[in-house]
């Protein structure tokens, strides 16, 4: 059976579905606690998940113990990998309630400007000697180290250094790798993000051992807070804007359809380990079947705990299953991606999660409300709408964006160069000709948004989300 498939919309889906919500998203906050997860998905005891903007312990005071003590905290490794299990322990032979392991990086952040902690008696003691226990966390590389601090709080709410322990990833890891394919034929597009851009590139290869391997320059882009639209995305602080590193892509050329791929990315100094993908069918090509998943609404999901994301990680490990299978050629994600809403860590947690899937198959996404909708700041949208977007009286578009307005959509995903950005585009694959359109921006007739996809194909946007022809 052969498949021909026609997609039209990024989140005309997310607005069918959602249409009937109106009345309940009055664009307050607080209607999103589900996802206003902390950096550690902490929980609390009925196993509900704290909400992020509950998260905070307001010092009177903070001072640095400058006496020698018993206190002591550290983890199980001193240098991990983006993304690594760590074992953080703690030991005092008098602790109190309220003494806490609190995170940091870079590890220059002053006392109160804490990623995330945990509370000392909140934490694991096999033995039932409460002068010590430990707990487990995921540490993604925000491009610089960590670094553990054990804080006493006394009765004023003053916080004291009691021990602290420095955690290092390795220098200029790359990470977040994915691929996607662009508007013509023979091509691969490779992105990674990393601390610096220091000479980036991509090595390819048709052999496992990358004998013979060709070298690609990678161009790189970042953003600063100035860049994004408005708060909270735009506020220097641990769970907001935090520094993003640097974006980089390099475009492989010459591929032949079918041929396996092997390739690494970085810089001749850090590697990425080997990835490997297949050459993407020709339109013209004697295929007879292509297999896509498509999808929106993901979020990001945490290990060992679960986010808040419930169905991020089933999702994302049954695609990993089918692709080992061999039965996904590419992804579509059409929208609401990390459900970052300017807490870049969030965006961090969100594309290690994808890293192994995305490095293998296409993954082509498209921008939905929780990246891209705003009020303010609308002369930073890097889509280049007029004002402030796309609000139409009849719809329920506000500032679920978090202030993002797709700056760091636009940053971490290069699309095809045929439409705007990652905003809409189209591409072939195989059987299958894509056409990504944005409900987030004009989709009326006569919109530049139409105009510039007239030629893919002709649609009634009020009646027509697919169009599928099946042939035996």
């Amino acid at each position: 059976m052969a498949y021909y498939v026609v997609l039209i919309s990024t989140l005309l889906l997310d607005y069918a579905f959602g249409i009937s919500l109106m009345d309940s998203r009055n664009y307050d906050w607080e209607i999103y606690k589900t996802t206003e997860h902390t950096p550690f998905h902490k929980r609390d005891k009925n196993n509900m998940l704290i909400d992020v903007r509950e998260n905070t312990v307001h010092f009177t005071g903070t001072k640095y113990s400058t006496k020698k003590s018993s206190v002591k905290v550290y983890a199980d490794t001193s240098k991990i990998t983006n993304g690594d299990l760590v074992k953080i322990t703690w030991e005092n032979p008098n602790p109190n309630d309220f003494d806490m392991i609190a995170i940091y990086t870079p590890p220059s952040r002053e006392v109160q400007d804490y990623l995330d902690y945990r509370y000392v008696s909140e934490t694991t003691n096999e033995s039932g000697d409460k002068s010590n226990g430990y707990f487990t966390e995921a540490l993604y590389n925000m491009r610089a180290d960590y670094e553990l601090r054990y804080l006493s709080i006394d009765e004023k709410q003053t916080a004291t250094v009691r021990a602290t322990f420095r955690i290092s990833f390795p220098d200029n890891e790359p990470m977040h790798g994915h691929i996607a394919v662009t508007e013509k034929p023979g091509e691969m597009r490779v992105m990674w993000g990393s601390a610096r851009s220091d000479k980036p590139r991509v090595k390819f290869s048709t052999s496992p051992d990358m004998s013979h391997a060709r070298s690609v320059a990678a161009t790189t882009t970042t953003y600063t807070a100035d860049d994004l639209c408005g708060a909270r995305a735009n506020v220097t602080s641990p769970i907001m804007y935090q520094d993003p590193g640097f974006f980089h892509t390099a475009t492989l050329k010459d591929l032949k359809p079918g041929v396996r791929y092997y390739y690494s990315y970085g810089t001749d100094k850090q590697s990425s380990a080997v990835a490997s993908f297949v050459g993407a069918p020709w339109p013209d090509s004697n295929v007879t079947e292509t297999v896509l998943a498509g999808y929106g609404d993901m979020g990001a999901y945490y290990p060992p705990y679960n986010g808040d994301s419930v169905g991020a990680e089933p999702v994302t490990r049954g695609l990993e299953a089918d692709l080992r299978d061999g039965k996904v050629d590419f992804v579509l994600h059409f929208g609401d991606l990390s459900y970052a809403r300017g807490r870049g860590y969030i965006w961090d947690q969100f594309m290690t999660q994808m890293t192994w899937l995305s490095e293998r198959v296409p993954y082509m996404v498209g921008v939905g409300n929780h990246e891209y909708d705003h009020v303010s700041g609308g002369a930073k949208d890097p889509s280049g709408a007029e004002g402030q977007g796309f609000h139409p009286m009849w719809g329920n578009y506000g500032e679920d964006g978090g202030g993002e307005c797709g700056v760091p959509t636009a940053h971490r995903y290069v699309a095809p160069g045929n439409g705007n950005k990652v905003f809409w585009y189209s591409f072939d694959y195989g059987l299958v000709h894509v056409v990504m359109y944005s409900s987030e921006h004009d989709f009326t007739y006569g919109s530049r948004q139409v105009q510039g996809r007239s030629s893919n194909i002709h649609l009634n946007l009020s009646t027509l989300l697919f169009t599928i022809k099946f042939e035996t």
